[in-house]
């Protein structure tokens, strides 16, 4: 009976003891457990022994990855601007476009409807020699009936890097695109930082766009604005053939920035912004015409300033392109002519009562089906001859007989 006695003791004493080293195991088995968790070489086999465990098994492999990617801030070879998805930073069109971007200031002298005073806008610098693109709108009142520089007005270019002034003339200008090209004088062999207008640049509605201008005085730097393509005009054209267009966009047309560079995303100037809505006050939008205008413009000036000016004989109208005009034709029921879209003040359409949206079909009984066929009849025309048309106008709903005398084509 004391055997057995002493026998259960036995057996309960060694129950106990077992009892209680189970939880000091248990605690040492965790906390190798832990330390095991850290180590990326042993993480699957922590991960099946600890199958209780998963979920901080889990969470540990989503933190491993991220110490073996090798870095490249450190690679000096690597001197590539930072690019985004969709091309250069801002940051980088600033630098890339601002040297080349000037202030243009035009010194009006007083007439008896104003003051005198000044118009203050951007430039951009197009040819090394000192040619500068920019908006006509904002030079036009110092201009004489001729359009030649009033005799007290002058206009001066403010380059980056350089304290003085530069002086500048009108090389040209077209009055309809609203832009002038403008010519630095005495320039001493000077290089100036141009840039190069694309060709023919891809612009759609909600396209990325840039605007860089020439600060006011007391912004230290800047004139950066960002924004993006609204609308796309029809293009249109002159009687010579020249093209007119215009973009629309959310950057506001603020005078200072007028004649600056519109830019894309890839650092390309597609359009130079327009000054002529100062008058309007509208400021949450802006208007730029688009690069491939702006390169006939300069061409056009350029070609003629080689040459001595000869007169030409104008109606003064733009007309719609062809395709455009077709389109119009089947929405609107139009007969076949000339969709007249712009009729220039104090020209001879405007005298013999030509609207905008007029049909012109004939011109001395000549048709006028194409675009081509107004340019042919145009070309040679000596000022003062009178010309007949038969114009529809869609709003009355009939055609009616208009004349006039050609007069002297203006820029």
């Amino acid at each position: 009976m004391k055997k057995d006695r002493g026998g259960l003791i036995i057996l309960i004493a060694i129950f106990l003891i077992v009892a209680l080293l189970i939880p000091l195991s248990c605690h040492e088995q965790r906390a190798e457990t832990t330390d095991v968790s850290n180590c990326p070489s042993t993480l699957a086999t922590t991960e099946v022994e600890t199958t209780t465990r998963r979920p901080t098994v889990t969470t540990t492999t989503t933190t491993v990855p991220t110490t073996t990617p090798p870095t490249t801030v450190d690679d000096p070879e690597d001197e590539t601007p930072p690019v985004t998805e969709c091309g250069l930073l801002p940051a980088d069109v600033y630098q890339k476009i601002a040297p080349s971007v000037v202030s243009v200031h035009v010194s009006i002298p007083a007439s008896s409807l104003y003051s005198k005073r000044e118009e203050i806008f951007s430039g951009l610098i197009v040819d090394e020699s000192g040619f500068v693109i920019t908006t006509y709108s904002l030079l036009e009142r110092a201009l004489d009936y001729r359009g030649v520089l009033l005799s007290n007005a002058s206009i001066r270019i403010y380059v980056k890097g350089m304290t003085q002034a530069l002086t500048a003339t009108i090389a040209g200008y077209q009055k309809t695109t609203d832009l002038a090209l403008l010519k630095i004088q005495d320039t001493e062999d000077i290089v100036f930082p141009a840039l190069i207008l694309a060709k023919d640049p891809l612009l759609s509605v909600g396209t990325p766009v840039y605007c860089v201008g020439y600060p006011p005085l007391m912004v230290k730097e800047g004139g950066l604005t960002a924004g993006f393509v609204t609308s796309l005009y029809r293009i249109t054209y002159e009687e010579d053939g020249s093209p007119v267009g215009l973009i629309e966009t959310t950057i506001p047309s603020i005078p200072v920035y007028a004649g600056s560079p519109l830019v894309n995303e890839e650092g390309e100037v597609v359009a130079i912004t327009s000054g002529h809505l100062k008058r309007i006050y509208i400021q949450s939008q802006g208007f730029a015409i688009p690069s491939p205008i702006v390169l006939d413009v300069i061409d056009r000036i350029m070609s003629q300033s080689e040459d001595a000016p000869r007169k030409r004989a104008g109606l003064g109208i733009t007309i719609l392109g062809d395709e455009d005009t077709e389109i119009f034709r089947e929405m609107y029921g139009n007969p076949v002519g000339l969709y007249i879209n712009l009729v220039k003040s104090e020209s001879a359409a405007y005298t013999a009562g030509l609207n905008e949206g007029d049909i012109l079909l004939s011109i001395n009984g000549q048709p006028m089906e194409s675009v081509k066929d107004l340019l042919l009849f145009m070309d040679g025309q000596a000022v003062g001859t009178l010309v007949e048309m038969s114009i529809y106008r869609p709003g009355d709903n009939r055609t009616m007989l208009k004349t006039c005398y050609l007069l002297e084509e203006k820029p």
